[in-house]
């Protein structure tokens, strides 16, 4: 902390008046990023017609995001992690969500809006969990890098989707395929 507020020519004291931890300032500066990448995506989000094509469109991009701050993400993580069980008497007003769980519940609450995703949770609820998930799926890419990380976005968005139960259509595709085996 005593580099960064050298490097900002202010005083420590201030830099810890706004950010208690080298952590906060680390999620600070990610939500900034996460902002400015949305404002630059707008254009390429609203030329997919559907919810689900822009959520798969985001989670790729976001998986690009997350590989290239791989060295600052076990931090940030933890911090998140410490914020959720401990809470942050400091947060300043606006900082309760992270900045993609804001930009995830808009996003579901217009896929609500246009019929594409179920009311009967509300938005931040459903954005809240599929946070979570995403969450565990780069907690699991950190711990076993070889994996892809694009893949395990798009599983949990699978997942928040279409659930986990075997339809009636997974069923029937499930006979033909071993049908024809």
């Amino acid at each position: 902390m005593e580099q960064i507020a050298d490097e900002a020519d202010v005083a420590r004291a201030t830099l810890y008046n706004y950010f208690p931890v080298k952590e906060a300032l680390l999620a600070h500066r990610f939500w900034e990023d996460i902002a400015a990448g949305m404002v630059e995506r707008t254009t390429a989000l609203k030329a997919h017609k559907t919810f689900e094509a822009r959520m798969r469109y985001l989670l790729r991009e976001s998986a690009e995001w997350h590989t290239a701050r791989k060295t600052y993400l076990p931090h940030y993580l933890r911090y998140l992690t410490s914020q959720a069980r401990y809470g942050d008497e400091t947060r300043h007003e606006g900082a309760s969500d992270s900045g993609s769980r804001q930009i995830l519940t808009l996003m579901f609450q217009a896929a609500q809006d246009s019929g594409e995703v179920d009311t009967r949770q509300t938005a931040a609820q459903i954005a809240g969990s599929f946070e979570y998930l995403l969450f565990g799926a780069v907690a699991a890419w950190l711990a076993d890098p070889s994996t892809d990380l694009t893949k395990r976005f798009l599983a949990a968005f699978d997942l928040t989707m279409h659930g986990m139960a075997i339809t009636t259509k997974t069923k029937l595709s499930k006979s033909r395929t071993a049908g024809t085996k």
